[in-house]
């Protein structure tokens, strides 16, 4: 018995052949009656008549409902190619195969009619309307002469132009024409029950089943006239949004499937016991099709979406048109590179469970027996049960190959957004490469008002004041939870968006998604990073889905699209450079990141660690990392040329236990495939040349701010856009002490004892973590050097060591040797002074003789050396010194009372605190309270102030005193009037 589809083609050329002599008729007919006629009426009813043969025209070449449905799949099956174009790589068959035929409405239960009409209840509006005349003749003459069209809504109008526009283009008429016509004698011609069948036969249900029937099979693994009633609700609603079909979101299209049943009810379709035993049913799916033999699954699903995105903006039903086949799409898969990476990676996920790597086969081949010996690794105790990886090339944006599911957004980013963050604060210009971050234990705010967010190193060591360049090198996690809280979150995730990261939710203002949690896809991960390694360019193909603040471009999969007869439907080196590329951030920002995280040496310097498995001889950028909870291992990588995300983990709530540097899981397989793939292109190293607004600039270790002297500070040499307000270094401090006693040198230190050197002081917030951690701070106390001992022959008895002085200082010195022939003293800046000054001199002293001066010192301030030297008349020589701090600066005082009315009134019976506020360029010795002349306190302790009561009507004068430790004086009054209450 001859097949369905046969018999169609043959009543389909039967229908043809008529319809040619029919118009060989008509245009003999024209020619001879009805031109003459038409040249003598007016040009109205000229237009009409060309109106009736355009219209006529277009409808000869409608096909029937059938032949939509089946003579659409008379040219072969739709083929994947790498981009070789000589392996297949997918292919989409017809899941009825041979077995398609045409589903009518009477062999249908009534419920799957029912369930279609109320799921789409708005599609089908317009099946009661019919065909108006007036309607079309008006559309027909608006066509002609040139005004605007209206698209047409409605069941007929979408079945039109889903279904038979395709088979109609080859006819030369104008599409819009076409379209007017057919669906006008849809609406003629077909009943609404006739509508109603030809969209069950034709709906898109997603997985590629076109049709009810195969849908059931498809999803349920039985025919259209088994359904039962809740399979039928979920059918329905598949149809009106096929991205939520059974298998990819079965929660959602079941719980979409229930809220239909809901509906029927509601409308009285069917009864409480139907829908109580509908939503009562099990629902048992069919298992999806095998695709383990394919050598690039995941690659193929997201190839195929992009090609029917290309064929939608081409004006055409992709979706549909792939499925009916004759397809032939060129992609963009390298099938060496693809081999080698599902190679690489089984075989290392077989070693880290301990099993062999031997046998192993991708798409159907044995993997080559060389590939594994580039890997390393070990058996572990809780390994990565899976893995995924996207390589791209990040000079066309074309992915290379793809393993795993690495499409899909379900893996935590953690340490793939850290960069996003540093690359968020240098846009600011709040930070710099050369900016200081801290690797201190930290709380900060969490999610909620009453959670804290604290986190953690992830080797359990910290190592406190870092360049912003060594703590991003070594992706160490509370330094860019530092920046981030700094900056904030949505900043970075607006960055990270714009580069790739279409998941994220960038209202998120959470610093835990530094390590844990969010969703996000390794081939998102691989073309954000494509930009940074095209110095800020994006490159791939117009964005599926585009949306204000995302990403303008996808990562290309397709090559070529051409038809069943070699024409070329769409080509991507067809298309001007303007789409196929963009500038995303500025190139300076892009080598900032690059050269940071390129910078080995940083990284190796930082963690301490050996990175073997993240060096391949060339220049590479390149971050690692471990989740918070161990399921997600990423290692991202690239160079001018080549991006490779890899990501290994476990689907389960165990995490994985990878070596003390948790870079077992991923890092081999990125090293290995990153230089196969290199070798096999033939790359030659390169790096990233720095942009003429990238400056060097010489700063202080740890600080990162500029020296202010050449022995300030250890120094080194740091990028940073140009223009950067670095501003002068506050945190180093250099001192010359006692290198015997660690303390501060003085005067009477031996010269071979001396030695400057800079210390590094932290901020106040830091500061118990440096000394904790034994980190060194400037010694506060002086080296004791001098023999104070009473048998010391020529020495300095008042002012006493160390002492405070102002004004005028009576200097007393004792000789206790005879022959002195001089003495001199002298006075000198600082600790060591450079220059020394006369105070007085005086010659031939007596054995047990006494040495005095006054010495006046009212314009000196801060640390100075006071020194004795006396000659003897067997020429030696004996010195002694003293440091006195100088203060010839009164102290300044404010008298307040806190909490006072502006009327400066306080009621009888209240109290009021008065307080001093008190500035000294050196230290305070004491404050004292008076009222009138009566003192109240001697207060020696910070904060100055004490309670009065208002104990008497009147005004109240009291007044502040304040004294600095050499006597210099200060005064402030305040008038207060106590009132009766």
């Amino acid at each position: 018995m001859p097949a369905v589809a046969h018999i169609i083609r043959r009543r389909h050329n039967r229908k043809r052949r008529a319809r040619r002599e029919a118009r060989r008729s008509a245009l003999w007919l024209t020619i001879v009656f009805v031109l003459p006629l038409s040249l003598a009426l007016t040009p109205p009813l000229a237009l009409v008549g060309l109106s009736v043969w355009l219209y006529a025209q277009a409808v000869s070449h409608m096909p029937t409902p059938q032949e939509t449905v089946f003579l659409a799949r008379d040219q072969g099956l739709t083929r994947f190619f790498d981009r070789s174009g000589q392996h297949v790589i997918h292919q989409l068959d017809d899941p009825l195969g041979t077995q398609r035929r045409w589903l009518r409405l009477a062999d249908l239960p009534p419920y799957v009619a029912d369930a279609a009409l109320l799921a789409e209840d708005a599609k089908f509006e317009d099946m009661q309307a019919g065909y108006s005349l007036p309607q079309t003749a008006l559309q027909v003459w608006r066509y002609i002469i040139g005004l605007p069209l209206e698209t047409e809504g409605g069941l007929a109008a979408e079945l039109t132009r889903e279904t038979m526009l395709p088979l109609t283009r080859a006819s030369g008429l104008d599409e819009r024409l076409l379209e007017i016509a057919l669906v006008a004698e849809v609406r003629r011609t077909l009943s609404p029950e006739a509508m109603l069948e030809w969209r069950l036969n034709s709906s898109d249900y997603g997985h590629d089943a076109f049709g009810l029937d195969a849908a059931a099979q498809v999803y349920f693994g039985k025919s259209a006239e088994g359904l039962s009633l809740a399979e039928a609700t979920v059918l329905a609603m598949t149809a009106a949004q096929p991205d939520i079909n059974p298998l990819d979101d079965a929660r959602r299209s079941r719980e979409r499937g229930a809220d239909l049943l809901f509906s029927m009810r509601d409308a009285g379709l069917i009864d409480k016991r139907e829908f109580d035993d509908a939503s009562a049913a099990e629902i048992a799916l069919r298992a999806p099709p095998d695709v383990s033999a394919e050598i690039a699954p995941d690659f193929a699903r997201y190839a195929k979406r992009q090609a029917a995105a290309i064929l939608d903006r081409l004006g055409l039903d992709g979706a549909r048109l792939l499925a009916q086949g004759g397809l032939r799409v060129t992609t963009t898969l390298d099938m060496d590179l693809q081999r080698s990476a599902v190679c690489l990676f089984q075989g290392h996920l077989n070693r880290l469970r301990g099993e062999s790597a031997a046998g192993l086969r991708a798409g159907g081949k044995p993997c080559a027996a060389g590939v594994q010996s580039a890997l390393s690794g070990k058996a572990l105790e809780s390994p990565p049960d899976s893995g995924a990886l996207a390589l791209i090339d990040a000079s066309g944006g074309e992915v290379l190959s793809l393993v795993g599911e690495a499409a899909t957004p379900r893996y935590q980013p953690a340490v793939v957004l850290r960069p996003f963050v540093y690359m968020d604060a240098f846009l600011r210009r709040e930070f710099t490469p050369a900016s200081i971050l801290y690797d201190i234990p930290r709380v900060y705010p969490g999610r909620a008002a009453d959670l804290i967010y604290a986190p953690a190193s992830s080797d359990g060591r910290y190592r406190g004041p870092l360049l912003l360049r060594d703590a991003m090198a070594a992706g160490l996690l509370p330094p860019v939870a530092q920046a981030a809280s700094v900056t904030g979150m949505p900043g970075a995730l607006r960055m990270a968006q714009a580069l790739g990261f279409t998941s994220l939710d960038a209202s998120r203002d959470d610093l835990e998604l530094l390590e844990r949690g969010g969703a996000v896809s390794v081939l998102d991960a691989a073309h954000a990073y494509t930009v940074l390694a095209a110095s800020g360019v994006m490159r791939g193909i117009e964005s599926a889905a585009s949306v204000a603040g995302q990403r303008p471009l996808d990562p290309v999969a397709v090559l070529r699209i051409e038809d069943a007869a070699g024409r070329a439907l769409w080509a991507f080196e067809g298309l001007p450079p303007g789409l196929r590329q963009t500038a995303i951030i500025e190139p300076s920002l892009a080598f900032l990141v690059n050269d940071i995280l390129a910078d080995a040496d940083a990284r190796r310097a930082t963690l301490q660690q050996p990175d073997l498995e993240l060096q391949l001889g060339r220049p590479a950028a390149v971050l690692d990392g471990l989740s918070q909870d161990k399921r997600d291992n990423w290692t991202v990588g690239y160079t001018p040329d080549l991006v490779l995300a890899a990501r290994s983990g476990r689907n389960d709530e165990v995490g994985m236990s990878l070596d003390d540097y948790q870079r077992l899981g991923a890092a081999p397989v990125w090293n290995a495939l990153m230089r196969a793939a290199h070798e096999q292109l033939g790359l030659p190293p390169r790096g990233w040349t720095a942009p003429a607004d990238i400056e060097e600039y010489l700063v202080c270790e740890l600080s990162g701010r500029l020296p202010l002297t050449t022995d300030h500070c250890p120094t080194r040499r740091e990028l940073a856009p140009a223009g950067s307000e670095l501003r002068p270094d506050n945190r180093w401090q250099t001192v010359e002490i006692n290198r015997a006693t660690g303390q501060l040198s003085t005067v009477h230190t031996p010269a071979e004892l001396r030695e400057r050197v800079a210390y590094f002081t932290p901020p106040e917030d830091v500061l118990d973590w440096w000394v904790d951690n034994g980190k060194l701070l400037p010694p506060s106390s002086y080296s004791d050097d001098q023999d104070k001992a009473a048998g010391k022959d020529a020495l300095l008895t008042s002012p006493s060591d160390y002492a405070y002085a102002g004004a005028s200082v009576d200097v007393v010195g004792a000789i206790n040797r005879a022959g002195a022939q001089s003495w001199l003293l002298e006075y000198g800046a600082d600790v060591n002074p450079d220059r020394w000054f006369h105070i007085a001199e005086g010659r031939s002293v007596d054995a047990g003789g006494a040495v005095a001066a006054t010495w006046d010192t009212i314009l000196l301030s801060g640390i100075h050396t006071l020194r004795l030297t006396v000659d003897f008349a067997d020429g030696s020589r004996l010195t002694d010194s003293k440091l006195l701090t100088f203060d010839n600066t009164p102290p300044a005082v404010r008298l307040g009372a806190g909490g006072v009315a502006e009327s400066g009134e306080i009621a009888l019976g209240e109290s009021v605190s008065l307080v001093a506020e008190v500035n000294d360029n050196l230290a305070i010795e004491r404050v004292e309270f008076y009222r009138g002349d009566e003192l109240l306190l001697v207060d020696r302790d910070w904060p100055y102030g004490l309670e009065v009561g208002a104990d008497r009507a009147g005004e109240a004068r009291f007044r502040a005193l304040v004294f600095d430790q050499v006597g210099n004086r200060a005064e402030s009054r305040l008038a207060l009037d106590f009132v009766a209450g």
